[in-house]
């Protein structure tokens, strides 16, 4: 379901700011919502928390809005069946293709289908998913592959982000 403009961006708000309470270097970072539908995400992060020495993006700093564009959409995954969760992440590949040179998106479109049913029923679901940044509307700058284990009602979730009903499945 879309939410109106205003809307949106009042959630896109305590969103960010929940996120930044939860986890310090994402406000230190600058890293805010774009979008966030519920087969996409878009982070946006400003180059200046991020400079390095040579004038382009210091590579942790990448790597954290990478990182968070496709753990962030499987939040919202699990949030909208109703799962209480706790996603580990097992492994993880970064790439950086290109100098960053200005601020910057982390952009995932592809979310693998969530085997509810397998996580409802106390097992454990393995899901991979790709993010990639952009710096312009040429090929990625950088690209974070994730490799997740999912685990139903083990200990708290990671499912505490204040979405709203609306987007509830």
């Amino acid at each position: 379901m879309s939410l109106p403009v205003e809307v949106r961006n009042d959630v896109f708000a305590l969103l960010a700011t929940d996120l930044h309470e939860r986890i310090p270097m994402t406000k230190f970072l600058g890293i805010h919502f774009v979008e966030f539908e519920p087969g996409r995400i878009v982070l946006g992060a400003p180059l200046g928390p991020s400079l390095n020495h040579r004038g382009t993006a210091f590579g942790p700093g990448v790597f954290t809005a990478a990182g968070l564009a496709p753990w962030l959409l499987l939040v919202r995954a699990a949030w909208a069946e109703r799962l209480g969760v706790q996603i580990l992440l097992r492994r993880c590949e970064f790439a950086i293709h290109r100098p960053i040179t200005c601020d910057y998106r982390a952009r995932c479109d592809v979310l693998p289908a969530l085997e509810a049913d397998t996580l409802r029923q106390g097992g454990k679901v393995r899901l991979t998913a790709t993010s990639q940044v952009f710096i312009d509307e040429g090929a990625p700058a950088a690209t974070y592959t994730a490799h997740f284990t999912l685990l139903a009602g083990a200990g708290e979730s990671d499912l505490a982000l204040p979405f709203p009903e609306a987007w509830r499945t």
